[in-house]
């Protein structure tokens, strides 16, 4: 059986991998020059940046697919785990989240005093949920049969009714303390939500980075893509580069994907392109201005001439008033008077990735999906506003010291990767009826085309785009 993936992104390759070691025949045609999706890279003077995602959760996942595979993960990749995740800084305070939640718990107790026995408790009752919605929500379809109704049942006894309607941030009160609140909250932007909409048990995903621990992978976030594409080829998977799709003709047995140049057809299609301009493609209608998106982002890739000794791997600097900030980008659909800064700095760990005396910082805030709002007099504004919070919450003065500049921007997003208006994770999830809604990994009138990556189930992000390949390459086979 032939079959086609549209996309070469970390969803996409995962899916070719399974089905070309099943024996299927299996190409994948991307319009980019390279495989990785929003997870890219950057290599010039010197610098080299991961373009979107930092963070590696769920090795297990990743190792997973290549045993399935029949090789060595090993032989691929190799990662490290991270004594300290995230230092955190919030009006003169610091706090690092640690690899191990003991030692977070004491560092909040030590540096926020907040009792550490009331946090291990508050984090234990997410883990237990964390459990059972992980056999219901990631790890297959979601099929409403005994089995799902089943967990489900035991799902909402340990959540509770009030926290599917209960916003993060209220529930996060708990806590009573202001930085650690935020901290918590901080996971909604993980699905590219407001944790002042979106539901308490969304805390959940909390355990997957301060319980499970999260990692780095040797040489960058960009070798895990680069891993699985190596895979994919030893396999036979055949890649296609530079091929831009602008349609998809649908018949009962067959798919014609018709490209710039070319037309190809396949037995069975795999859509690792953003779902709803996939539905574009396919020529069905679609109210874009009504799309309840995620958030999008800019991006400086900065080559910086410092040693910041008291910054590390990955950095929050927190808004002075995070409630206005989201409702800044939800709301007002307008970039953030005083946004929170996310800072990643792989040269810390990879000194290769910038010249001696130098750093290569991924510094991003979060936006609306929307292109108006960026313009080179809010690029010149949000840069100053950066670079003077950056001066006040860790003492380090670099606006003389930028000698290499990129920017990613919404438009940018849309325009490399497919993301609708930039959004990252697809449709927000700021209700619980949006996250039950999200869309499904095999589409409800052409049961030959299937959808994975980050804006279909189960969600956004590395682990969950790797996981919807395998869901639907094992849908696919059996």
């Amino acid at each position: 059986m032939k079959i086609t993936i549209l996309g070469a992104g970390i969803g996409g390759m995962s899916c070719a991998a399974l089905l070309a070691k099943n024996g299927l025949d299996v190409s994948v045609i991307e319009q980019s020059t390279s495989f990785g999706g929003k997870a890219g890279c950057i290599e010039e003077n010197g610098f080299k940046f991961d373009t979107g995602p930092c963070l590696m959760t769920y090795p297990e996942w990743f190792d997973e697919l290549f045993k399935s595979c029949g090789k060595n993960p090993r032989e691929y990749f190799t990662f490290k785990k991270l004594n300290t995740v995230t230092r955190y800084f919030d009006n003169g305070k610091v706090v690092d989240v640690k690899g191990n939640i003991n030692d977070t718990a004491n560092a909040f107790q030590k540096a926020l005093k907040l009792d550490a026995d009331l946090f291990l408790d508050y984090m234990a009752k997410w883990n237990n949920i964390y459990k059972i919605s992980e056999k219901i929500f990631l790890l297959d379809d979601l099929n409403f049969d005994t089995r799902f109704l089943k967990e489900a049942v035991k799902w909402m006894s340990s959540n509770g009714i009030s926290n599917i309607y209960k916003s993060m941030s209220s529930y996060n009160c708990v806590l009573n303390n202001s930085f650690a609140e935020k901290i918590m909250n901080r996971f909604a932007t993980y699905t590219g939500s407001s944790p002042f909409k979106t539901p308490a048990f969304m805390n959940q995903i909390s355990v997957v980075e301060m319980i499970n621990g999260a990692y780095y992978p040797d040489d960058g976030i960009y070798s895990l893509p680069a891993a699985i594409n190596k895979l994919c080829v030893d396999l036979g998977v055949k890649f296609k580069y530079n091929t831009k799709i602008t349609r998809i003709e649908q018949s009962k047995n067959v798919m014609k994907i018709h490209c710039e140049k070319d037309i190809f057809s396949s037995n069975t299609l795999v859509s690792n392109i953003d779902y709803h301009l996939t539905q574009s493609l396919l020529g069905r209608k679609t109210n874009f201005k009504k799309l309840k998106l995620s958030s999008s982002g800019i991006v400086f890739y900065w080559g910086i001439k410092n040693n910041s000794k008291n910054l590390s791997l990955h950095n929050i600097i927190f808004s002075e008033d995070y409630q206005n900030e989201f409702e800044s980008i939800f709301e007002k659909k307008i970039i953030p008077e005083d946004p929170t800064i996310f800072i990643n700095i792989t040269s810390k760990m990879d000194p290769h990735h910038a010249p001696e005396h130098f750093e290569n910082w991924f510094v991003m805030i979060n936006t609306p999906p929307n292109f108006e709002i960026v313009n080179s007099k809010n690029i010149k504004k949000l840069k100053e506003i950066i670079i003077r919070k950056i001066k006040i919450n860790t003492g380090i003065n670099i606006s003389q010291s930028i000698v290499f500049e990129k920017i990613l921007t919404p438009k940018t997003l849309h325009n490399d990767t497919g993301s609708i208006f930039g959004s990252i994770y697809g449709q927000n999830q700021n209700s619980f009826l949006s996250i039950l809604k999200r869309k499904g990994n095999q589409d409800k009138h052409q049961k030959n085309l299937y959808y994975v990556g980050g804006t279909v189930h189960p969600g956004g992000g590395m682990p969950l785009a790797l996981r919807s390949g395998i869901n639907v390459a094992n849908k696919i086979i059996n």
